[in-house]
């Protein structure tokens, strides 16, 4: 079972530092991490290693309508008299660009591991603009808490949340009692 854990840091800079110091540590073992900012004008950016769907539907068409037109030039679509060729190609290009877009979309959204939209909406509501969040999702260890606050001291950062998988699946976003 994991946990999601949630810093606020001053800035940037000091949220990029403190992340390589945290990647050096062996004791923590960090399943996934993002990092969310709200803009001055509201605006929220999250950073994270999430494949959306149109990223999965772009590279599933691309494949698609490759794959497809190889596929025709093999069987000898080239050996079409005229324009015959084109027409066969353009055609199954098209069909296998949209049944791969089609596919890529429904992997993306598969495999999709991320953190859920209305954890990230709720924690971006409570950010200060220019007071970066890291939220860290952790395997479960007991004293993991007391020592990431240990890590994170020389990096003024205020460890607001600790996340446990019922509240993570409910989309609940709770500081610590």
């Amino acid at each position: 079972m994991n946990e999601i854990i949630v810093a606020i840091f001053p800035s940037r800079d000091i949220l990029l530092k403190a992340l390589d110091h945290l990647m050096e540590r062996d004791f923590l073992h960090i399943e996934r991490a993002a990092v969310v900012a709200k803009a001055k004008s509201g605006e929220v950016v999250m950073l994270d290693d999430d494949i959306s769907a149109d990223e999965g539907g772009i590279a599933g068409g691309t494949l698609g309508a490759a794959m497809t037109a190889l596929g025709l030039v093999q069987l000898g679509a080239l050996a079409l008299p005229g324009v015959g060729a084109i027409i066969a190609l353009g055609t199954g290009a098209l069909v296998g660009g949209l049944v791969g877009r089609m596919t890529g979309r429904f992997a993306a959204n598969l495999l999709d591991f991320g953190f859920k939209n209305e954890q990230v909406q709720a924690l971006a509501q409570e950010l200060q603009a220019g007071h970066p969040a890291l939220v860290l999702e952790l395997k479960k260890d007991p004293d993991i808490l007391l020592r990431l606050r240990d890590e994170l001291k020389p990096f003024n950062a205020e460890l607001v949340e600790r996340l446990h998988e019922a509240k993570r699946q409910t989309g609940q976003l709770r500081p610590k009692e």
